[in-house]
Formats: C-alpha cells, structure tokens, sequence
C-alpha cells in the first residue's frame, strides 16, 4: 500500500522506511549495475542504515547493499506502508 504517490530520491528516506523502486537517474552503467544488485524497478527495499553523508544499507530481498550518496540520489523510489511482519523482520536483520 502506497502511502502517496510522491516519487524521491532513495537518498531521502528515513532510516526504516520501505519504498518500491521507480526509476533511474544515472546512466547505463549504473542502472546495469543495480539491475546486477538487484535493485530493478518494481522492487521493493528498506532503509536499514543511514541515511548518512557517505551513503545508506538498504535491504533487498535477502541482501543487505551499501550504496554511496551519489548512487542514492540517482534512485527514485516511491515510499511504501510495510507490513508490520516485514518491518519487525527487516530491524531484526538489521540488529543482527
């Protein structure tokens, strides 16, 4: 469940947010990248660390990736209403 319809950066959301992957602002290499990652449009992530001046951890899926500041102001993603069981399971992992 969208929370709105508002699109930002991956750069702004809290720490805990969930958010599904909308676009790309960099280039062929780095949107081939993320695809390589895992970060496709259409998939969904959590904030697990950061945000920070040198980047943020998002969980995706069952990985845990560190991405640079540059990097997340280049993702655009709209944030998302998670569950409470995929909230709980995303701090838990990030507590471990």
């Amino acid at each position: 469940m969208h929370t709105d319809s508002v699109v930002v950066s991956l750069a702004q959301l809290p720490y805990g947010q969930c958010a599904q992957v909308v676009d790309f602002d960099g280039g062929r290499a780095m949107v081939q990248r993320m695809v390589m990652l895992g970060i496709r449009r259409g998939v969904p992530l959590c904030v697990v660390h950061g945000p920070g001046p040198r980047g943020t951890v998002v969980q995706v899926g069952g990985a845990r990736i560190a991405l640079g500041r540059g990097v997340t102001d280049k993702i655009r993603v709209m944030p998302i209403v998670a569950s409470a069981a995929v909230a709980s399971a995303v701090h838990q992992k990030a507590a471990a």
